[in-house]
């Protein structure tokens, strides 16, 4: 302490002595506690004049450490304080009166705490022990605590934490959870005098890596995306990185900040494959595996989607399927609704329709199939043939005309009856005359002679074409009947 400070302090004390109307003998001292180096100083006051001198410990103090103010008081100065002059420091008074009093004053002495080289930063492995040292010096004598989060560590045997008679901290088995700071206070014995250093306690785990699942299921497509998450732990904080089955097109593969998620957009089938995250510190590295399995949707392509054929003739359409897993094939006769097999005259060869010399039931719908876990796909061949023969076909004469009338329509070949073509003839000697008949009209003759006998037969017809005739029936036609008007009555002959 400088000159001036020491004149000024002494001067506060003096002036706390002068204004004091107390009578009694008082010591005063700016602090009880003294660190060694540290300048006491005592003022005594007697409240009356007197002689006064100085005792520590019952032994008298050289008058060089004392200085007398004036008759009622003194002052006492140790400039540097050490560990001997700790103790109890009596200021005696032979009053002019001849009573003799005194008054006395405890000083502590202390040297420290120190921690000297004791390290604040340490790191341990987890699911080991360790060790935090606290190396503290001081005098007379250091009572160490261990603190966390502001309490006390109890320092019980069997503890998961506990304080070492070296005044080491152990922690048992440490977990990442007994990562963190933790303050050792060293505390002069039985005095208010402590230092807090704080100490850095940091748990190091090897990684661990893991998938949520085994396995991932996509199906390929330009709007299809995946997300890998690989789940990571450890301390430090690992770095992660994935190896891919493949790598062509890297603009597809997509990472978050710590690429702990790996996101493929527009999956391919070359996605397919293994995955494999890797996690790495510096302890040690883990890795995890993922089997992607990209699906493809099934596609169906055939050689054409409409056939026409003329009846007895061949005809083949040939159907691909592709997709992942590979598809099953059929075909179904969907006009029938059944399923084609490889026997008959319908059949199917190599993944092809085949039709051998066609008739009219064939014609219709078909439909090439593919079907597979990742969905089902098909693609409609429409075979178009002639008409059938017409069936339950009744002929009917009138007057100068034939009337056709059909319980059912004649198989249509696949492909709507648009007409029906009406024949008629006197003799086998004459050709057919025709007449083209809209589907949706009356099935009649009109332009043939009264009684007059005639061959007819009818035949539907089609986009392909006609088709079979029915087999010819003869018929004979009507007169036209006419009535004869008479003033008495009328009458139409037979």
């Amino acid at each position: 302490m400088n000159q001036s400070a020491l004149v000024l302090r002494t001067a506060l004390l003096l002036l706390l002595l002068m204004y004091s109307t107390d009578a009694e003998m008082t010591i005063v001292t700016t602090k009880q506690d003294v660190q060694v180096g540290e300048q006491i100083l005592l003022l005594c006051k007697a409240g009356a004049e007197g002689e006064i001198t100085w005792t520590k410990d019952g032994v008298d103090i050289d008058e060089e450490n004392v200085k007398k103010f004036d008759e009622t008081s003194s002052k006492m100065i140790i400039n540097k304080a050490t560990m001997q002059d700790a103790g109890r420091y009596s200021c005696h008074c032979e009053f002019d009166s001849g009573h003799i009093d005194k008054t006395e004053r405890q000083l502590y002495v202390y040297e420290g705490p120190s921690f000297g080289q004791t390290t604040t930063y340490h790191e341990f492995l987890k699911d080991t022990d360790g060790v935090v040292p606290c190396l503290v010096t001081g005098q007379p004598a250091v009572d160490v605590q261990w603190f966390r989060d502001n309490k006390e560590i109890p320092s019980h045997e069997g503890s998961h934490m506990r304080q070492l008679s070296d005044n080491s901290l152990l922690i048992k088995n440490v977990k990442r959870e007994d990562a963190g700071t933790y303050v050792c206070r060293a505390q002069i014995r039985g005095r208010p005098v402590f230092q807090n250093l704080s100490v850095s306690v940091v748990i190091n785990a090897p990684p661990t890596a893991r998938l949520r699942e085994e396995q991932k299921k996509v199906l390929a497509g330009p709007e299809s995306n995946v997300t890998l998450l690989c789940l990571v732990d450890g301390h430090p904080q690992p770095n992660i990185n994935w190896t891919m089955p493949n790598s062509i097109d890297p603009s597809r593969h997509h990472f978050n900040s710590d690429r702990s998620q790996l996101t493929i957009r527009s999956v391919t089938r070359a996605d397919y494959g293994e995955y494999v995250c890797t996690a790495t510190n510096k302890i040690a590295e883990s890795s995890a595996t993922i089997m992607l399995h990209v699906f493809e949707a099934p596609e169906v392509f055939v050689s054409a989607e409409q056939q026409s054929v003329s009846v007895g003739e061949r005809v083949s359409v040939s159907c691909k399927v592709s997709g992942h897993p590979q598809p099953e094939l059929h075909w179904l006769n969907k006009h029938k609704g059944r399923t084609v097999d490889s026997s008959g005259h319908v059949r199917v060869v190599d993944g092809a329709l085949v039709i051998e010399e066609v008739l009219s039931s064939d014609g219709g719908l078909y439909s090439c199939m593919a079907v597979s876990t990742s969905g089902n796909a098909s693609r409609d061949v429409a075979i178009h043939t002639e008409p059938g023969p017409p069936h339950y076909l009744s002929v009917s004469p009138g007057p100068s005309s034939v009337f056709f009338s059909l319980k059912t329509l004649p198989i249509s070949g696949g492909t709507p009856i648009t007409h029906f073509a009406l024949q008629w003839r006197q003799s086998a000697a004459e050709q057919w005359k025709e007449a083209m008949v809209p589907a949706s009209d009356p099935l009649a003759i009109t332009t043939l002679r009264q009684y007059t006998m005639y061959t007819v037969r009818l035949a539907a017809v089609n986009a392909v074409g006609a088709g079979q005739f029915s087999e010819p029936t003869n018929v004979r036609t009507l007169g036209i009947r006419k009535c004869y008007t008479h003033r008495t009555h009328a009458s139409c002959p037979l």
